[in-house]
């Protein structure tokens, strides 16, 4: 028997079995490697990042596991800032009290695409050098999303918690030459002389459907007598009560504008659109309530309208699925 040969035999099988393991390691370790280095080059929500972002994905990556809202971005070889993500969650809230911009680029300069009413929810990817975040944003009642820049400051991520309101709503005046002359069905009136109910829902539908309608444009929606008088739809609700401030304040905090009516003493009639709140929400004071008024600019609030038509009539808005 070749003792030396059946060694020798051996020794290669080892060989040969040691050399396919470290095949299958390296291979395993390859795939590893690619299968990350695919998932860190996806679109992150705005476009594919490119290849030489790897190593500030890496430590982006790593970031999302440490405390705190974003880390603050360091320069890299060029002088430009990588992009940090927020760790905690992309939802945060509008926090300034009106309409905040949303900018094509991070900078203030830079044109306004589109604007987030206070308290809305908006989503938000990472954080620029000069203090604006990356954002996509869905206007209230609308398929339509958005996307750009705004600044920082006016986000939190928690929602306002103050009980104001204020809703992102045109402001339409039954004067304007567009539209102001024009009839009130086959009536003698106009929409300048008598179309402020009109105007009113105008602006209402505008904001509920999210798609501009302007006055003019009601005309094949509504119901006017021989008078001028209009018929409201059937898909809104008519609110008599002598707590009209509750109720509209209730609507508001759905999300839909009110309509509100009354008559000056010698019994003319005018309608104005409720569209934000100011207050406490336990004191409820009518100059606390905003309103687009279709027939003045120097009517800001409930109470100046009061003033001057101080007989009230009723509220009126939309009832349905909101």
């Amino acid at each position: 028997m070749n003792i030396r040969g059946l060694f020798a035999d051996k020794e290669k099988r080892r060989r040969s079995v040691t050399a396919s393991l470290m095949v299958v390691f390296f291979t395993c370790l390859l795939l590893l490697v690619w299968a990350f280095s695919a998932e860190v080059l996806k679109p992150a929500g705005f476009g594919t990042v490119s290849a030489r972002k790897v190593e500030n994905l890496w430590r982006l990556r790593l970031s999302a596991r440490l405390p705190g809202v974003y880390r603050e971005p360091s320069a890299d070889e060029d002088g430009k800032f990588p992009y940090s993500r927020f760790s905690r969650g992309d939802t945060m809230y509008c926090t300034y009290f009106g309409l905040l911009n949303i900018r094509e680029e991070p900078d203030a300069g830079s044109p306004v695409v589109a604007r987030v009413s206070y308290g809305d929810s908006i989503q938000v990817f990472w954080k620029e050098s000069t203090g604006y975040v990356r954002v996509r944003y869905q206007k209230p009642y609308s398929a339509d999303l958005v996307e750009g820049y705004c600044v920082i400051e006016e986000l939190s991520e928690s929602a306002p918690a103050d009980g104001r309101v204020f809703l992102d709503i045109p402001d339409y005046k039954q004067y304007d030459s567009r539209w102001g002359a024009l009839p009130l069905g086959d009536s003698y009136e106009t929409i300048a002389s008598a179309g402020c109910a009109t105007s009113c829902l105008a602006m209402s539908y505008s904001y509920l459907e999210g798609a501009v309608t302007t006055p003019d444009g009601m005309a094949t929606r509504l119901y006017y007598d021989e008078h001028g008088r209009l018929g409201f739809p059937k898909v809104y609700e008519k609110d008599w009560d002598s707590d009209y401030l509750e109720h509209a304040l209730t609507q508001l905090r759905r999300g839909v504008p009110v309509l509100i009516g009354g008559f000056t003493e010698d019994d003319h009639p005018h309608w104005v659109l409720i569209t934000g709140y100011i207050g406490d929400g336990i004191e409820l004071k009518a100059s606390d309530f905003l309103i687009n008024d279709p027939a003045s600019e120097e009517r800001p609030t409930l109470a100046e309208y009061l003033r001057d038509y101080p007989v009230h009539d009723k509220i009126v808005y939309y009832k349905g699925e909101v």
